[in-house]
Formats: C-alpha cells, sequence, structure tokens
C-alpha cells in the first residue's frame, strides 16, 4: 500500500513548500519509509528547481525519485492555509501529495503513480471530494481508486 494513515497529516500550520518538503522528509525517516531526510529533501528541492510542482490552483505533487527511499510510499498534507509554491503560475497550495520512489524504480513505478495521481486529479468529482476531506479515513477512501490503478 502506498499511503497509510500515518502518512497523512492533515491541518498542519506549515507556511511555505520549504517547510512542507522538510516536514515530509523528517516523516519518511521517522516511519523507516527512507535512509537520510537530508538526501531526500535534497532531491525534493532540486526537483522542483527544476519546475515547480504546483499542479493547479490548490493542489501540489511533489515527487523525488531518490537513492534513499527504501519502498515506494506517498505522503499526504492537508494544510490550515493555502500558501505560495513558488511556481511560475503563482498557484497557492493547500492539498500536497507527496511522491517518494527508490532511484531503481523512477521509470516505471514513479510514472505509474504519477499518472495514476494526476488523472484522478484532473476529474471535477475526485476534486470536490478532496476539497472536502476532513479526516484520514476520508483521504484513505478517496485513494482506493489510486491505489487501484498503481498495483
Amino acid at each position: 500500500m502506498l499511503l497509510n494513515d500515518n502518512q497523512i497529516f492533515l491541518d498542519l500550520e506549515l507556511s511555505n513548500r520549504d517547510a512542507v518538503l522538510e516536514f515530509i522528509s523528517l516523516q519518511a525517516q521517522r516511519l523507516g519509509i527512507i535512509e537520510d531526510q537530508e538526501i531526500l529533501l535534497k532531491d525534493f528541492i532540486s526537483r522542483e528547481d527544476q519546475y515547480p510542482t504546483a499542479f493547479q490552483e490548490g493542489i501540489a505533487i511533489p515527487h523525488a525519485k531518490s537513492v534513499t527511499v527504501k519502498k515506494a510510499a506517498l505522503f499526504f498534507i492537508k494544510t490550515k492555509e493555502k500558501m505560495d509554491w513558488n511556481s511560475p503560475d503563482h498557484f497557492k497550495v493547500k492539498f500536497i501529495f507527496a511522491i517518494l520512489v527508490p532511484a531503481m524504480e523512477a521509470g516505471t513505478k514513479h510514472i505509474k503513480i504519477l499518472s495514476a495521481l494526476a488523472g484522478n486529479l484532473m476529474e471535477e468529482q475526485f476534486q470536490e471530494r478532496l476539497f472536502k476531506v476532513e479526516t484520514k479515513e476520508d483521504i484513505l477512501n478517496l485513494f482506493k481508486s489510486v491505489e487501484m490503478e498503481v498495483a
């Protein structure tokens, strides 16, 4: 399973993109998904420097293909307030889906997860449900379709 309840964080008070990426890196190490939070953070920021991952207004999909990642995982964060994501479109972000993939699965698993997630996020019904999430269970139910596409 890519996403479980200990990888879901709701109503966090994080003020910017780098704070979010640092938080995800810390949690990934705490949960044993990665070996080194510094390497993961560097890989996230390197990816963001290439092109920001704000998907659209309200949503970002940061992703890292990293040697420190032990197994593919997904994190979900909903912040209390929208924040600037440093995107050229000036999108403000509140919902963050972070994809972590081992470097050796960069061309396979990473593409499957990203395309399944982006495909669902383009559907109006999925977005409506996303914008109303209040509990971890809401998120887990919403992501059943994404998990099935990736499996």
